[in-house]
């Protein structure tokens, strides 16, 4: 067993496509992407026009962890309704995450 960061965007679905190069230009070996719904205190996402929302979940060291936060920070925190968070997760079979 070895320990990682379980790194989870939140974010529109336009994005999908350019996050997932740059989480990979990045560092990342891989990530899992998911449609997900929700509804916070200032807002609902539940308009079809608007596009869904996704989930990108990836498993890393903290080094390439920090680097897609980072990134994300400067590129898109600011434009964008986005939800990041991460933290240390045990994984099994780590060879397969880097």
């Amino acid at each position: 067993m070895t320990q990682a960061y379980l790194l989870t965007i939140i974010g529109e679905e336009v994005l999908e496509n350019v996050i997932e190069k740059d989480i990979m230009a990045l560092g990342a070996k891989g990530f899992t992407v998911s449609k997900v719904t929700g509804r916070s205190q200032s807002s609902v996402r539940d308009n079809p026009w608007d596009g869904e929302n996704i989930r990108i979940e990836i498993i890393t060291s903290e080094e390439i962890c920090l680097k897609i936060v980072q990134h994300l920070k400067d590129k898109y925190l600011e434009r964008y309704p986005m939800i990041t968070f991460f933290h240390p997760v045990t994984v099994l079979r780590m060879q397969h995450f880097y």
